[in-house]
């Protein structure tokens, strides 16, 4: 198709040029043939003056005018079928130029706009936020929010979807940037910015092994949480980088965070990713008794900034580590009460916030069914569509299973066919079908 296009480019080229060259060539002789006025009006009046007779007339003059109508009709009926033939080629060459100039300029408004929070390149990030009370609107702290990687947002949300929040922002964070709802960029940089955000989508084996990295990391703070000394060691090294970070002295915060890194450190080793990841791939088995174990470290993963967990938008305080960040009377922004009825730091697991609250049995009367919480987990919230006994769709609960993109097209080689051909974009799942029902066991469990 390229070399089509090309080919037909070129004859366009060519008999550009040769009209050109023939005009050029026309007012040239036309000058040349010019006299000056040199004598009377009856010797220069053209018609005034003798012309051919009917023998060179309907001879030569006739026969050039029509070689030059033949010679016009063949070029009309050969450029014309060639440019039709070539049309197909530059519609498609127009799309992929277009596609490609806007995933350059989605690059520089992205960076412009969101990298300050999302990160470079979309990669996950963090993003200053004033926590105040929501009863008096008084200042309570302001913490380092952990704003999600947006690299495989399209894995689990439309392109609407992402419109939506663009336009609208979302969880009273992150700000409107779309006109609708009044934030600066049109509608077309909003369409710009989300062909950029195609370009920087991970792959099936890139996800997967995100989540693998984050289940590791969370495998360690389990075995951590069981060692009281070690829990402890940690605790107070969080806390007092939090401390520290209240002063805005960068010689305590960076010997806060060297304090941490020694601990983190300590941990790396006591617990390696090779025992950790052995002992995730043990209680995966649903028969085994820490299997809901394994449900809430998918269920709190904070791989890619927690993209692929559920606790950023079901648990109060996950996304700014409310458990460690201080109040400027320097308690933990969340607590929960322990079984001696004093308030500790930690956070209300599924307790609710952004997303409803799946504790107390909500989950179950919601969904009766586990197979059904199962199917709407994989696909997500749908705008307007009904879900569970009484759920009703907002389109903002995203989906973990795998997504068809039916409004864009890829080429994929056909073992069969042995060719190339175009088929609808299918996005590679967050989560794998043993993941999601991890997850649904563990929330029914809440």
């Amino acid at each position: 198709m390229i070399l089509a296009q090309t080919a037909v480019r070129n004859v366009g080229v060519v008999i550009f040029a040769i009209v050109i060259v023939g005009f050029i060539l026309y007012l040239f002789f036309n000058l040349l043939d010019s006299k000056g006025e040199g004598g009377a009006e009856i010797e220069l009046a053209a018609n005034r003056k003798p012309y051919f007779d009917d023998e060179i007339l309907e001879t030569r003059k006739l026969d050039q005018s029509l070689m030059s109508g033949l010679v016009l009709l063949s070029v009309i009926g050969i450029a014309l079928p060639l440019y039709w033939l070539g049309e197909p080629g530059r519609q498609e060459g127009y799309v992929e130029n277009t596609i490609e100039l806007w995933t350059e300029e989605g690059a520089e408004s992205f960076e412009a706009s969101c990298s300050s929070c999302h990160g470079g390149g979309g990669a996950g990030g963090i993003a200053a936020f004033a926590i105040t009370d929501q009863g008096s609107g008084e200042f309570v702290a302001s913490v380092d929010w952990v704003a999600p990687s947006l690299t495989s947002a399209l894995t689990r949300f439309t392109e609407e979807e992402i419109t939506y929040t663009l336009n609208f922002g979302r969880n009273g964070v992150m700000p409107a940037w779309g006109a609708p709802g009044g934030g600066p960029l049109t509608e077309q940089q909003i369409e710009i910015i989300i062909v950029y955000l195609r370009s920087v989508q991970k792959d099936a084996d890139a996800v997967q092994a995100a989540v693998q990295d984050g289940l590791v990391e969370g495998a360690r703070l389990e075995w951590v949480s069981r060692d009281e000394d070690l829990s402890e060691q940690l605790r107070e090294a969080n806390f007092g980088l939090a401390q520290a970070s209240q002063t805005g002295q960068g010689s305590l915060i960076e010997e806060a965070q060297a304090e941490l890194s020694e601990v983190q450190k300590t941990i790396g080793e006591l617990f390696p990713a090779e025992d950790m990841a052995a002992w995730l791939a043990e209680i995966s088995d649903p028969s085994h008794a820490e299997y809901l174990t394994y449900g809430e470290l998918l269920f709190t993963n904070r791989a890619d900034a927690g993209a692929y967990g559920c606790a950023r938008c079901h648990t109060a305080g996950w996304s700014y580590d409310g458990a460690n960040d201080l109040s400027i009377d320097g308690e933990p922004l969340s607590t929960i009460t322990d079984e001696d009825g004093n308030e500790v730091p930690g956070h209300v697991q599924g307790g609710g916030w952004f997303g409803p609250n799946l504790t107390n049995g909500s989950t179950k009367k919601q969904f009766p069914d586990s197979d059904a919480m199962i199917d709407f987990i994989r696909r997500g919230s749908v705008n307007g569509e009904r879900y569970g006994t009484a759920g009703q769709g907002g389109g903002q609960m995203p989906g973990f299973s795998q997504r068809v993109d039916d409004d864009i097209l890829e080429e994929v080689f056909d073992e069969e066919l042995g060719e190339f051909i175009e088929v609808e974009k299918v996005w590679p799942a967050s989560l794998t079908e043993e993941q999601i029902a991890a997850i649904v066991a563990y929330e029914r469990s809440l």
